[in-house]
């Protein structure tokens, strides 16, 4: 018999011939107790850290899948599969909160769980550190791709049930301070975007049935209220999207269950999906000592220095990735200003009142920087809270900032980033008369399934657009993308 139970978020247990699995549980605020569960699975808590489990998945380290606070309440006799991931950190987290044993897995290794069952790791294969996982229970296949981008080209087919991202967990654009028109024009676009790549997967992975999950989370500090607005952000919910879903996917089941139900049985959606104003406040009183634990307690003062010896740290730790690389960086905090040269590693502080121009601005409450420079939290976790506001100046994406605050702590990612940089324009696909580099310059997506039409060349992961008689990159950032016409004989871009 195969039963899986839903968690909530990302969150699993599946049950199967005697095994028992337990994937993604998350309970606890995450990224500066700013995210929280949406719906509220609090009451399934006790249940989960008291049943038994023979193994146990957690697909990458962001907080809303490695909930620390969960697993440290768990036997330690589990299995953990582990993603085999460059930076080996989420495998040292576990080591540290006691999981002995682990079996690393990596992209697409196999390894058997029982005498009818297997379990398939699926990774990110870019810089960035994600994984998903192939469950096949005896035939039936559950692919668990939470908020995981495997190259469309390598994702498995004949997928009974796929899980899978549809709402947003990124802090662009609604951190960013775009003017209301502009804003709305942004969000519009990413949830587009968002609901194209879940398309695009379920239809190569031929998944019978889709279960909505991975998000969106809810804020139930009331600093960040206004990212519950599910019309003006990129955190909707399914009900938001589901008709143009069923739309594009006509064939696919859906199966939109609760925390604590079956999958296979789902129950109505209750008021915490039509009525999410009543519901919030509800659930924002019973979480209240929690979200209030951001605020509470003296913020020790931050100066100037700290601050540049935490930049003068990531450079030393990043030289590769900063190699050519020249740039401001303006940081705003309660009243202090610090403007950072980016890529010069002997770093200097200017004062407010000397010149400079700044590409990204980035205003972050002492609280959460100290957060940051304590340790606590990393750049990727205090964006993610969005408690921080953002500003850029030409509004193009800049990879080699973010990916230095994003993995900055984390060497291996940006030297892979490099080494992805370099090597993109090694390999060469042949499409539609054209020849063009088969992997992503942003994030390493096979453009063997880009889309190709009225002269734009566009990635299916995150839709950066590239002119395809020049290569000069039209939309998501700044980085050209190598394109050969097969009826000329060299790259025109």
């Amino acid at each position: 018999m195969t039963e899986i139970r839903h968690l909530g978020h990302a969150g699993f247990v599946v049950g199967h011939a005697g095994l028992r699995i337990l994937i993604d549980p998350w309970f606890h605020p995450a990224f500066l107790d700013a995210w929280f569960p949406y719906p509220d699975n609090r009451a399934l808590l006790p249940e989960v850290v008291e049943d038994r489990y023979d193994f146990l998945y957690v697909s990458h380290t962001h907080e809303d899948h490695f909930d620390e606070r969960l697993l440290g309440r768990l036997s330690r006799d589990v299995t953990v599969l582990v993603p085999r991931f460059r930076s080996h950190g989420l495998r040292k987290r576990l080591n540290r909160l006691g999981f002995g044993r682990q079996v690393l897995l990596g992209h697409r290794e196999t390894y058997r769980l029982g005498p009818d069952t297997t379990a398939t790791m699926l990774l990110d294969t870019s810089h960035k550190e994600d994984s998903g996982l192939l469950l096949d229970l005896g035939g039936y296949r559950f692919l668990d791709l939470n908020d995981c981008n495997t190259p469309m080209s390598e994702l498995p087919d004949g997928i009974d049930l796929l899980a899978a991202q549809y709402s947003g967990a990124m802090w662009y654009p609604n951190a960013y301070d775009y003017p209301p028109e502009a804003m709305a024009a942004k969000t519009a676009a990413v949830r587009a975007d968002l609901l194209d790549t879940l398309v695009r997967k379920v239809k190569l992975t031929g998944a019978r049935a889709y279960l909505p999950s991975a998000g969106p989370a809810c804020f139930l500090d009331p600093e960040l209220d206004r990212f519950n607005d599910r019309a003006a952000t990129i955190f909707p919910h399914w009900e938001d999207v589901a008709g143009a879903f069923a739309d594009a996917c006509p064939d696919t089941e859906v199966l939109r269950a609760a925390p604590g139900d079956l999958v296979d049985s789902p129950s109505e959606p209750g008021s915490w999906a039509t009525d999410p104003a009543g519901y919030l406040a509800a659930y924002r009183e019973r979480r209240r000592d929690e979200w209030e634990g951001y605020h509470r307690g003296q913020v020790p003062a931050v100066d100037a220095a700290e601050v540049a010896a935490h930049f003068a740290r990531l450079q030393r730790l990043n030289r590769s990735l900063l190699a050519d690389y020249r740039r401001d960086l303006r940081l705003e905090t309660d009243g202090t200003v610090c403007a950072l040269p980016l890529g010069e590693l002997a770093l200097r502080v200017e004062l407010e009142d000397e010149p400079v121009d700044p590409a990204y601005t980035i205003k972050v409450p002492a609280r959460a920087l100290r957060a940051v420079l304590d340790g606590r939290a990393g750049w990727e976790e205090a964006l993610l809270s969005m408690r921080l506001t953002l500003h850029r100046d030409p509004d193009v994406f800049d990879l080699t900032l973010l990916s230095l605050l994003r993995y900055g702590h984390q060497p291996a990612q940006t030297r892979q980033l490099v080494r992805e940089r370099t090597a993109a324009a090694g390999q060469l696909v042949e499409r539609d008369g054209l020849r063009f580099q088969r992997y992503c310059p942003h994030a390493g997506e096979d453009l063997g399934h880009a889309a190709i039409a009225d002269g734009v060349i566009e990635c299916p992961r995150h839709h950066w657009k590239w002119d395809a008689r020049t290569g000069r990159c039209l939309s998501g950032g700044s980085l050209p993308l190598l394109v050969e016409h097969l009826s000329l004989e060299g790259p025109v871009g």
